[in-house]
C-alpha cells in the first residue's frame, strides 16, 4: 500500500504539470519536452514526492501520527507543484497577463532552477522528518 501511496503522489504530481503546462502553452507535446529537456530536475522532484507521500501513507497506519507530518506534506506538496510549474513558467506568459500574473510568469521563470532546488531540499527535509518519525514510533 505504501508504494501505491508513493507512486500515486508521483503520478499526481506529474498529471499536475502536465495539466498546468499543456493548458498554459496550448500543447501537450511542448509540456512533454519541456519535461523531457529538465528531466534531471523533474525527476528528483516527482521521485522525492512520491517517497515522501509513501511514507507519510505508511506512517498514518500508527496511531500516534501527529499534525507535524500533515504540515510538512502541505508544505512539501506546494513548493513541489511551484517548482513543477516554475520549471516552464515563462511558456505562460502569454496566459497570465489575462489574470494579472505575468510578474509572477517572469519571476518563476528566472529561478526555475532555485525553486527546482527548493522543491528538492523541501521533500529531503519531509522525507527525512518522517523516516526519523517512524523509527520512533517502531519503538514504542
Amino acid at each position: 500500500m505504501t508504494f501505491l501511496y508513493g507512486l500515486l503522489g508521483s503520478l499526481g504530481l506529474l498529471g499536475f504539470y502536465l495539466l498546468v503546462m499543456g493548458l498554459g502553452s496550448g500543447s501537450l507535446d511542448f509540456a512533454v519536452s519541456e519535461l523531457v529537456r529538465l528531466k534531471y530536475w523533474a525527476s528528483a522532484l516527482i521521485l522525492g514526492f512520491g517517497i515522501q507521500v509513501g511514507l507519510y501513507g505508511y506512517l498514518k497506519g500508527f496511531r500516534n501520527v501527529g499534525g507535524r507530518e500533515k504540515g510538512m506534506m502541505a508544505g512539501s506538496s506546494t513548493t513541489s507543484a511551484v517548482a513543477m510549474v516554475a520549471c516552464c513558467a515563462h511558456h505562460l506568459t502569454d496566459v497570465l497577463p489575462l489574470i494579472g500574473l505575468s510578474l509572477a510568469a517572469t519571476f518563476l521563470a528566472r529561478y526555475q532552477e532555485w525553486f527546482f532546488a527548493a522543491g528538492i531540499v523541501s521533500n529531503l527535509f519531509g522525507v527525512g522528518l518522517m523516516v526519523r518519525n517512524l523509527k520512533i514510533l517502531k519503538k514504542i
